[in-house]
């Protein structure tokens, strides 16, 4: 049997080896295995995703510039194509699905109408695709990356909670790699439209979201986000019980964990959970 021990690097997404792999794997189970011992309950969720959803959390207006189509090529060019080795334009076809810009996006639809009596933590594992202007480091800004997912849904007392015992464990999993890094207060990074630009100052001046920060390649990277909805999704998707029920949701980028653990040559069989 042959093995091959190199990652494989296209500047926009990244293959990994079995020592990458599993470094990955290291740094999901110990989000993972969190969350599911306080009874989160994981979740399955696909690359594509409908427009439907994404105008209801309304995507279009605040990420244009992250948004990958779907398309397909029309069945009267396949002829071409086969020839050719090539889809032009004009041989594209698009409909209602999109490549997934942020894993939490399915999860709202699947809460949607439900009349929600206990507060609940979901988790996923997603591939996620963002455009970004197209301007990919093939390190910490990738097209296609991966991300575990957590969403907290119930009481905002609850949400709030688990936000901050998140942004705890994962401080503590720095620590514990000998890393030293923060958590900052920011803002997403909005299209710029009037509405836009005051929607971002709001999100900031709220403490709605936050960042652990840390260095790679020279750069200050954010590795984890922490974002408080409030009732922007689960009155969207009509579950937030006359605004009782509120969201927010953690994200995990394995491949930028991976890249600082490699920058550092961090060895994690010296490292616990």
């Amino acid at each position: 049997m042959c093995c091959f021990h190199q990652d494989y690097l296209d500047n926009s997404y990244l293959c990994f080896s079995s020592d990458s792999t599993k470094t990955l794997n290291f740094i999901d189970d110990y989000f993972k295995n969190w969350i599911l011992a306080q009874g989160g309950q994981e979740y399955h969720v696909p690359a594509l995703i409908n427009r439907n959803v994404l105008e209801k959390c309304g995507y279009f207006s605040s990420f244009p510039q992250h948004l990958t189509v779907a398309g397909f090529v029309k069945p009267e060019f396949y002829p071409n194509v086969a020839t050719d080795s090539e889809v032009k334009d004009e041989y594209i076809a698009m409909k209602e699905q999109y490549l997934t810009p942020a894993a939490c996006l399915h999860i709202y639809p699947m809460l949607e109408g439900d009349n929600i009596k206990e507060n609940t933590a979901i988790t996923t594992l997603a591939r996620v695709y963002r455009y970004e202007h197209g301007n990919f480091d093939g390190i910490t800004r990738l097209w296609d990356f991966t991300v575990r997912e957590i969403v907290f849904v119930g009481a905002s007392d609850y949400v709030l909670r688990q936000l901050e015992k998140t942004k705890q464990l994962a401080l503590e999993f720095t620590q514990k790699l000998g890393l030293s890094a923060d958590i900052i207060e920011a803002n997403d990074q909005f299209y710029p439209s009037q509405k836009n630009i005051i929607k971002a100052k709001l999100q900031k001046a709220n403490s709605l979201k936050h960042e652990l920060s840390l260095q790679i390649k020279e750069k200050q990277v954010a590795i984890a986000s922490f974002n408080f909805h409030d009732t922007h999704f689960s009155k969207a998707f009509n579950f937030d019980d006359g605004g009782k029920i509120v969201t927010g949701c953690v994200g995990f980028g394995l491949e930028r964990w991976l890249a600082v653990i490699n920058e550092n040559n961090i060895h994690l069989d010296k490292v616990t959970y």
